[in-house]
């Protein structure tokens, strides 16, 4: 298969792009035909059949409603994966060659054999109606030529009809222009398609690119962010506690003797200890601009902007208290007989802290102390 009909996802993708593109414009194409016909109505009032010129117009009216209750149905359908595109190529096809059918009829009825103004006028219309409908129609395959043929053809025969040499002359010049349009279609109907491929490869890509920019700032064995995130995170939040003279806490944290962890129970099972006190620490957290990441190993680290010196001391015991909570075995302890952390914070409102590195090197400061006296605590140092 080829074209609109070939198999594929794809294929199908792009197909239902252009169904929705092109009865997304049947507004506009039924508002055209309606409005164009009621003029052309008005205008040939006087010089056209009342009979013929009602029956024409009333026939339009009736395409149009038909059309227009396509469109309410394929508007209703729903847009799930059993949306089937192929089902309204048919329907829509089926429009045009009506309202293509009903443009033709116009121009072999509504033709006045004695008044060649209102013969211009009609062929302008008929020719405009082609070249307009292009946008509209050239979407879906076939949809264009449907209309625009009968439309060319009638047009062209009502004035071979005539025989002398202008009506031969405007036949011809009628034939040469639907050929160009015929031709101008196809290529809007493959610069569409090209196009709506190009936006949804790029589209693919974006979320592509966008999917691999989280991972590379997410921690692989834990899915909390790791250091690259942390130290990003960190500078942003740094300018912006400058700016709004708001303050900025850091607690860094490690899950106290981890490698005789290791030792004991194995590096598959310090894996599954590094996931679950992560997953504790991120339930601690409560507010969305609150972060915490894996630094490296056994060490953590938390982001809290907005943060004071007591508030952050809060976190860290919850913190703290939450990771206890787990009751992971820690034989090897000789803190105690579960896993436990030490926590050091640190905040921006010190004297010494003059840049985000100063602030994190604070909290590693304060850990240390953390570690030096027992363990299984948290320490805020003022420096």
């Amino acid at each position: 298969m080829k074209g609109d009909d070939a198999p594929g996802t794809e294929e199908r993708n792009l197909l239902r792009a252009q169904i929705e593109q092109c009865y997304g414009q049947l507004p506009i194409a039924l508002a055209a035909n309606v409005l164009n016909g009621a003029i052309l109505t008005a205008v040939l009032w006087a010089t056209i059949e009342t009979v013929v010129l009602l029956g024409w117009f009333a026939l339009l009216v009736a395409v149009s409603l038909a059309r227009l209750h396509t469109l309410r149905t394929f508007r209703a359908a729903p847009r799930d994966g059993a949306f089937e595109p192929n089902r309204w190529k048919g329907p829509f096809r089926v429009g045009a060659f009506g309202a293509g059918l009903v443009w033709g009829l116009a121009g072999i009825v509504l033709f006045h054999p004695e008044s060649f103004p209102h013969q211009v006028l009609l062929a302008f219309l008929l020719g405009g109606m082609v070249a307009g409908a292009i946008p509209l129609l050239s979407a879906v395959r076939h949809a264009y030529p449907l209309f625009a043929i009968p439309v060319a053809l009638a047009s062209i025969t009502r004035m071979v009809m005539v025989g002398d040499t202008i009506h031969l002359t405007m036949g011809l010049i009628m034939g040469v222009f639907s050929l160009a349009m015929l031709a101008s279609s196809a290529q809007v109907r493959r610069i569409f398609r090209e196009s709506e491929s190009l936006r949804r490869r790029l589209s693919s890509s974006i979320e592509e690119s966008q999917v691999l920019e989280e991972l590379i700032r997410r921690d692989a064995l834990t899915g909390i962010p790791n250091r690259r995130l942390f130290e990003e995170q960190l500078q942003k939040e740094w300018r912006r506690a400058e700016r709004d003279g708001l303050p900025l806490a850091i607690i860094s944290a490690d899950i106290d003797h981890f490698k005789k962890y290791n030792d004991r129970y194995g590096h598959q099972a310090g894996d599954k200890c590094l996931i679950k006190v992560a997953q504790a620490m991120q339930h601690a957290l409560s507010r969305p601009g609150d972060i915490v990441a894996r630094m490296g190993g056994e060490e953590f680290a938390f982001l809290l902007p907005g943060t004071t010196p007591s508030g952050a001391q809060s976190v860290a015991e919850q913190v703290r208290r939450g990771i206890s909570g787990l009751n992971l075995p820690h034989e090897g302890s000789p803190v105690a007989p579960m896993v436990t952390v030490s926590m050091g914070i640190a905040s921006s409102g010190s004297q010494s802290v003059t840049s985000p590195a100063e602030l994190l090197h604070a909290s590693d400061v304060a850990l240390y102390e953390a570690k030096r006296r027992g363990r299984n605590q948290s320490v805020a140092i003022d420096q």
